[in-house]
């Protein structure tokens, strides 16, 4: 009998820390859920030079949006002409290596990101962008 208790009280012990456990993993999942996306289409389209490989200009063209959430939508419309100036400035210092091809606009993506977030730290002590996106990208 006394096994039986012991047993049970075992039980009852695992099922109160398994619902704990449950509780505390809900409640964090539901403090630490993100907020929705948001995007800024940013216009007029780009249209920057940049150097190729033999040392004539080229061009790209680009529609770009950047993603966000839905709490710095009002930051990155209010800061639209420094996002608009770093997009531009690193989009001219790309060779036509690093423009050409879906590995090498991957990289340009992911590297437009972080050349905007650092222009926006600079000046709002922020770093909102989440991705940058290209709806078109043409090179030539």
């Amino acid at each position: 009998m006394s096994l039986m208790i012991s047993m049970l009280n075992k039980h009852g012990l695992l099922t109160f820390l398994l619902l704990c456990g449950l509780t505390s993993m809900s409640s964090y999942a539901e403090s630490e859920a993100p907020s929705p996306s948001a995007y800024v289409e940013l216009k007029p389209d780009f249209v920057v030079n940049h150097l190729g490989d033999d040392s004539r200009l080229k061009y790209i063209k680009t529609s770009i949006s950047i993603r966000t959430d839905v709490n710095s939508k009002e930051l990155i419309e209010n800061n639209m002409p420094l996002i608009r100036d770093a997009l531009v400035m690193f989009l001219s210092s790309r060779t036509t290596e690093q423009v050409v091809g879906a590995i090498a606009r991957e990289k340009t993506r992911e590297e437009a990101a972080i050349a905007v977030n650092d222009a926006l730290q600079k000046e709002t002590n922020l770093a909102p962008v989440k991705d940058i996106l290209f709806a078109s990208f043409v090179t030539q």
